[in-house]
């Protein structure tokens, strides 16, 4: 058991000690509740601490993106709240210490969406609290303070300015070198492309001396392309995305890519995920019933590329082919538990290649382009 985790356990069981009186259990509970709660607790004579895990320069991008206040760490500050930050730590943890003392706990950022807890959000936090600051507990706060790491505002600030000039050169280089109304996609489907690559550690090797080595581990394919399931599935696939003929172009040479008018990206997300009902309701059967030998099967490939990477890489080995064959199993076994029907649908802004103006990828925007023209 860890610090922080003792500290947990001594806030809500002392060692040694009888509960003092205190709200029954469900009063300290505060569902879409956030900082705010802790404020009156902490307001009153004595030393005031609050520990947090994201101010750092390196979670700067939580700052511009509202995930995290410096405005409402400066506030705390400036309260006299002693802030320092734990980066190891998930939970907030508030702490007044006078006359016997008062703490929370709670996941909520210190931002404005954490502030009341987000009830009106996708995302809810939750607080814990007031709980007696018992002399248990203040040895713990003691002990992670001492470890905890100071908080400067003027670096964050510093690593803020830096982000946001960042992010006006970005935004220029898309302006000069995006054509502006034309986004690409990338689609991927699970059941055809999931594949399972030996893990370094089930050879006896570290993930370090892999990297130093250029070692490459053989990959297996969950679902071979060749089976009847496979080829239908591509089936399919082919003939719905032919539907799509009027709104993407096929970028020559780069399979899965394509490129599409901005406007149509609504209409097309709406396409995939009524394609993806659909590969479900028609394949979901089929898949159930050949699972176990197109497990056999995955199983037979992946232990014949095992031995085949032991005959090439005489070393020792952490686990035999088949230990390692039973754990792939177990592998296969998850990957088609999560919807193996999902497809993946990834649109980004295509930048023109200067050095190489005709590429496959600027020919598909010029296409989309001369399209967006006869709109």
């Amino acid at each position: 058991m860890n610090d922080q985790q003792s500290l947990f356990d001594t806030v809500f069981v002392p060692a040694g000690e009888k509960a003092s009186p205190s709200p029954s259990a469900p009063d300290l509970v505060h569902l879409a509740e956030g900082w705010r709660a802790a404020v009156q607790d902490m307001e009153g004579p004595g030393r005031r601490w609050l520990f947090t895990p994201w101010l750092t320069t390196r979670h700067a991008e939580d700052f511009l993106k509202g995930m995290s206040s410096l405005d409402a760490v400066q506030a705390f500050r400036e309260w006299g709240v002693e802030v320092k930050r734990l980066p190891n730590l998930h939970a907030k943890v508030y702490a007044r210490e006078h006359e016997g003392g008062v703490l929370w706990l709670g996941s909520a950022n210190l931002s404005n969406l954490g502030e009341d807890g987000g009830a009106h959000s996708k995302q809810v936090e939750a607080m814990s609290g007031p709980h007696p600051l018992t002399p248990a507990t203040l040895t713990k706060l003691e002990y992670l303070w001492s470890n905890g790491k100071p908080f400067s505002p003027s670096d964050v600030q510093h690593e803020l300015t830096r982000l946001v000039q960042e992010q006006e050169t970005f935004r220029t280089l898309l302006l000069d070198q995006a054509e502006l109304g034309v986004l690409a996609l990338r689609l991927s489907f699970k059941l055809l492309g999931g594949q399972f690559t030996i893990p370094p550690d089930w050879l006896g090797h570290g993930n370090e001396q892999a990297q130093r080595d250029r070692v490459r581990y053989p990959s297996v394919e969950f679902i071979d392309p060749d089976t009847s399931l496979a080829t239908r599935f591509r089936k399919f696939i082919n003939a719905e995305k032919r539907k799509l003929d009027d709104r993407i172009e096929d970028v020559p040479d780069v399979s899965g890519l394509y490129v599409l008018r901005a406007e149509d990206m609504l209409s097309i997300k709406t396409f995939l995920c009524d394609m993806e009902k659909q590969a479900r309701q028609k394949f979901e059967q089929e898949l159930h019933q050949e699972r176990e030998h197109l497990r056999d099967d995955f199983t037979k490939r992946f232990e014949s590329a095992f031995q085949r990477f032991l005959s090439e890489k005489t070393s020792y080995i952490a686990k035999t082919p088949a230990q390692a064959a039973k754990d792939a199993a177990d592998a296969f076994d998850d990957y088609i538990s999560r919807d193996p029907f999902r497809i993946s649908a990834q649109f980004f802004i295509p930048l023109k290649d200067a050095d190489d103006p005709h590429s496959g990828l600027a020919q598909a925007m010029v296409q989309v382009r001369a399209r967006q023209r006869l709109y």
